[in-house]
């Protein structure tokens, strides 16, 4: 290898990024969440319906184009979430706790009391067991179509 030339520059020209830089992640303090990330509309309107269990540490993490006021529900879901509800510059704004899951329609729609941008689903009474909380910034680490400032 030339010298100067960078194990990072290398990894580039093979086409393949460290597992680091390419796992999404939503950290609040020294906690962090991997997450799947979603931002068309067909699969944020699946999300995490259908699926039987949410591994420890995990969650879906929803882009929208614009700040906004979106509606989510727990149709077909198998279990509880948190969900977080965060605006453009990362902030917390609203969190729905211990959200159940649907057993028969109708279901109820949730949806925060400010505009946000990104929605964090996370398995239910993780945010609490954390101390996230309303006005706390979250570190959004290697999301698709989060544009760094």
């Amino acid at each position: 290898m030339k010298e100067g030339f960078s194990t990072l520059a290398l990894t580039f020209i093979l086409g393949t990024l460290p597992v680091w830089a390419a796992t999404p992640q939503v950290c609040h303090q020294d906690y962090c969440v991997s997450v799947q990330v979603v931002s068309k509309p067909q699969d944020m309107e699946r999300g995490l319906m259908f699926r039987k269990i949410l591994q420890k540490d995990t969650g879906m993490f929803f882009v929208f184009a614009q700040d906004d006021l979106p509606q989510f529900w727990m149709k077909n879901m198998n279990f509880d979430l948190d969900l977080v509800w965060i605006n453009h510059e990362g902030r917390i704004v609203f969190i729905s706790r211990n959200v159940p899951a649907c057993k028969k329609d109708p279901c109820p729609v949730y949806a925060p009391d400010h505009a946000c941008r990104y929605v964090l689903e996370l398995a239910s009474g993780t945010a609490a067991a954390h101390g996230w909380k309303n006005g706390d910034s979250l570190l959004l680490t290697a999301i698709p179509g989060i544009i760094k400032k």
